[in-house]
């Protein structure tokens, strides 16, 4: 495929799909009345369905015909998992001081919410001080299970990215050599596949279920720039189930490992198009509270950009060579953390 086809996908994506950047919940009240969505069976819901369909499909293709990009020397692969590291923990205890857990909106109460928001004080004083890292990602998947059992298993895989970012520390802090060989080159594939599972949960739970608060937040923050450009077609409530599709899209590309770094790139920078457009919009706050919130996304898009997709859990290894292409190979590190 030549490059500019690559470019001008990656852009029509973004363009998109940058509604889906921000998480809605976020920034949507509580008890708010969400709007009507599409049903399973409406022919434009299952359109939307094919082309998402259509675009896994192509970077399964895809996968096969691009070359294997050099992996970043041992120092930088170690500063990029510094910046998750502390880039998590200023996150946890940024939303701690906010008494929410783990997302903005979960907010704490009780006497099991307090002890639970004490849990991810702490741990985020634990990694930004790269003290006993091991033990605080072991802490982190005890603070998600807690969080389970306070909201539910749906709403809490949107934030999938917690166990992921968890397994990826445990597996390079492990301290027995034997046992770590195993685990460690399963790192990057676990922070890619919890990521996608948290990008498939939000494209669902905010975006394509049916009275999807994503219509509500569009509306009020005004960002259907495509009916703004005439598309009239593209009003609300098809943008916003466009932009679900594509961050479905994407998710499942993680999930499936294909394209990451392609994947990565367009959800950086719908990350930054949605920080972008709070502070041109002169709504610092919700910036802030974007940029706060993405601080273990930021992080995570760093190390994959760099890493890549991992050594193992691919699906293009289990499928036919005829299908997917001969990989092109290009002289590489060893693409483990």
């Amino acid at each position: 495929m030549p490059i500019f086809m690559i470019i001008f996908v990656v852009a029509a994506t973004c363009m998109l799909a940058t509604g889906a950047a921000a998480h809605v919940n976020w920034f949507v009240e509580p008890g708010t009345e969400a709007l009507p969505n599409y049903s399973l069976r409406d022919p434009v819901f299952l359109l939307w369905a094919w082309v998402a369909v259509a675009l896994v499909g192509v970077s399964i293709w895809l996968d096969g015909k691009l070359p294997t990009l050099r992996v970043a020397q041992s120092k930088m692969r170690h500063d990029f998992m510094e910046i998750l590291r502390v880039f998590t923990g200023m996150s946890f205890l940024l939303t701690a001081y906010e008494g929410a857990l783990v997302a903005p909106h979960k907010l704490a109460t009780g006497g099991f919410g307090l002890s639970l928001l004490f849990l991810q004080a702490v741990i985020g004083i634990m990694l930004i001080a790269n003290r006993w890292v091991k033990y605080a990602a072991m802490l982190m998947l005890a603070l998600y299970a807690g969080v389970i059992f306070e909201f539910g298993l749906m709403s809490t895989l949107e934030y999938a990215i917690v166990p992921g970012i968890a397994m990826f520390l445990m597996f390079n802090a492990i301290e027995t050599p034997s046992l770590r060989d195993k685990l460690k080159p399963y790192s990057v594939d676990a922070l890619r596949i919890w990521t996608g599972v948290s990008l498939v949960a939000l494209a669902i739970g905010e975006k394509l279920a049916p009275s999807a608060l994503g219509q509500v937040f569009v509306a009020t923050y005004e960002w259907n720039f495509m009916e703004m450009l005439g598309f009239e077609i593209f009003q609300d409530r098809m943008f916003v189930l466009a932009a679900g599709m594509v961050e479905l899209a994407i998710g499942m590309c993680l999930i499936l490992g294909t394209t990451v770094r392609l994947a990565v790139l367009t959800l950086s920078i719908m990350m930054a198009l949605s920080n972008i457009v709070f502070i041109l919009q002169d709504n610092k706050e919700a910036a802030l509270v974007e940029f706060i919130g993405h601080m273990p996304i930021i992080g995570i898009a760093l190390l994959l950009l760099l890493l890549g997709y991992g050594q193992r859990l691919r699906i293009t290894d289990y499928l036919p060579k005829t299908w997917v292409g001969a990989r092109l190979e290009k002289p590489k590190l060893q693409e483990q953390a």
